[in-house]
């Protein structure tokens, strides 16, 4: 009796324990939702329209191009007001959703030269080549014990796969 007992207490202990670490099974949202016990290796996407990066959480495919979840929001028109603070007010704004085209052309640099700037030299790129892109819609994502403070990241617990869905 008092064996089993023991072994009773063992699990509960264990189950307890563990239900407050996210598994690989679990979903993203919930994974997500622990960011007190783990850390996620949150995967970026770089946008065409909007901020210059974001996170693969906040996007989702619409058509042939890849939008956030949420719109942005930027001044189109500011007013200097004359008045004590001297601070500029937006008085016009506009929504908008991030965007990244999930088939495109970029370009890179292919050849950089150095040039005196005075007290030093700096390296500018003066060809380019044009090379297609295809934005991936698939990650594996790592996910972290939460750091105890002595380590840069606590140990991997597991890797899961995100794939973007349809924007709603």
């Amino acid at each position: 009796m008092k064996t089993l007992f023991i072994l009773v207490a063992t699990l509960l202990v264990t189950a307890s324990a563990s239900a407050h670490t996210p598994t690989a099974s679990d979903s993203w949202d919930t994974i997500r939702s622990h960011y007190n016990r783990v850390e996620v290796d949150e995967p970026s996407v770089r946008l065409d329209v909007g901020a210059l990066t974001t996170s693969a959480f906040f996007v989702c495919i619409d058509g042939n191009q890849l939008r956030t979840l949420k719109k942005f929001t930027r001044c189109l028109e500011w007013s200097n007001d004359d008045d004590e603070d001297s601070s500029r007010r937006c008085r016009r704004e506009q929504k908008y959703y991030g965007t990244a085209a999930i088939e495109s052309t970029r370009q890179r640099c292919v050849d950089w030269t150095e040039v005196d700037s005075g007290d030093s030299t700096e390296t500018i790129c003066t060809e380019y080549e044009d090379y297609s892109y295809t934005q991936p819609l698939t990650f594996n994502v790592n996910v972290y014990r939460e750091s105890d403070g002595d380590e840069y990241r606590g140990r991997k617990l597991f890797t899961k796969t995100l794939t973007l869905k349809d924007c709603k």
